[in-house]
């Protein structure tokens, strides 16, 4: 059987996402799109990581009790809108609130794989 996934090398330098919320947006664009398993290798950038390391991070923190449902759907609604939710846009301040937790948490396991840039200050 044939591997449906073609497979390639590219041996550009990798660019860690600046946050959280870019790697989450640039995965549901991918989903959008219908890219299956998309590597960061596509487009002007390459990525450190494929899509599938940004939704099993989610899917961690899910398991882990540490996001809920309404996480869920709040990341979905405004991951396929391509905008976080803002007061001023009619996002209420809780769902505002739970982006923000939800960034935070993945934030912090996305810098420990080196899939978005962890800046020290020394």
């Amino acid at each position: 059987m044939r591997n449906k996934y073609l497979s390639f090398t590219d041996n550009r330098e990798t660019t860690p996402f600046e946050s959280a919320e870019e790697a989450w947006f640039w995965y549901c664009l991918c989903e959008e799109l219908g890219f299956e398993r998309a590597k960061g290798h596509s487009g002007q950038t390459a990525r450190p990581c494929e899509t599938s390391d940004i939704i099993l991070a989610v899917k961690h923190l899910l398991h882990d009790g540490l996001l809920g449902p309404e996480h869920i759907r709040i990341l979905q609604k405004y991951g396929f809108e391509q905008a976080p939710p803002h007061v001023n846009f009619g996002a209420t301040q809780k769902i505002c609130a739970l982006w923000k937790e939800a960034m935070t948490f993945l934030d912090s396991i996305l810098k420990r794989k080196g899939i978005v840039r962890c800046f020290f200050l020394f």
